[in-house]
């Protein structure tokens, strides 16, 4: 009797939280579009989807394009890799960020203040971070006189298309990445990585070539 009323109480649990995130990912998905209709983002409704809570700040004055079939994953969405955080995406007034069709992000940090340029068919693993600025200058006068940020250098970072960025890497100011290259979980990118290469570690290093017989 107890183990018939404790599967009876786990089924209807089961049932009870399956509808609760039915309705959260439906809420979740209309908010997220209705925010990029309201800063004017270049997109197809229809074609893209956010798939749990994603803070979105797009700045006035900023450009912001999403290709069809981009899916962006935020929060506990798809099992214990991406609970633990969620996306971030922040373009400042005057940046360009452009995202191109059938690329996925999965609880990623991206702040553009100048320009980020994301190709197709890019996959982005969780907890990965990508930043086209120092956030503050170098210069130690800078921060101590409070200007650290109006000085501040920033340079543009391209991801190119098929590219593969594993989880938890760090996509630093004027990085680039090439042609169905992989950069390894944990990376750190300072550098520019050519065509068809995997690189991997802090900083990133080539590791060797991909595999191009398999390449589309």
């Amino acid at each position: 009797m107890n183990r018939l009323l404790s599967t009876l109480i786990y089924q209807a649990y089961r049932a009870w939280f399956a509808l609760l995130r039915r309705c959260k990912k439906h809420f979740h998905q209309r908010v997220s579009i209705g925010y990029c209709y309201a800063h004017q983002v270049k997109f197809n409704p229809d074609k893209i989807r956010f798939i749990g809570k994603t803070d979105l700040f797009f700045h006035p004055g900023s450009k912001v394009t999403l290709g069809d079939g981009f899916i962006c994953r935020s929060g506990r969405t798809s099992g214990a890799i991406d609970h633990h955080v969620m996306s971030v995406l922040e373009v400042l007034p005057g940046a360009e960020l452009s995202i191109g069709a059938h690329s996925g992000i999965s609880n990623t940090c991206i702040h553009c203040h100048q320009s980020i340029t994301i190709g197709e068919y890019v996959n982005i693993g969780a907890g990965t971070m990508i930043f086209d600025t120092d956030f503050h200058s170098l210069d130690w006068k800078d921060r101590k006189e409070g200007t650290d940020i109006i000085h501040r250098k920033c340079k543009p970072v391209v991801i190119k298309d098929h590219a593969f960025i594993g989880a938890n890497c760090l996509i630093l100011k004027g990085s680039s990445i090439g042609l169905h290259s992989v950069v390894g979980a944990g990376s750190v990118v300072c550098c520019d990585i050519p065509d068809n290469e995997i690189w991997a570690g802090n900083p990133a290093v080539f590791i060797k070539k991909t595999d191009n017989t398999k390449q589309l």
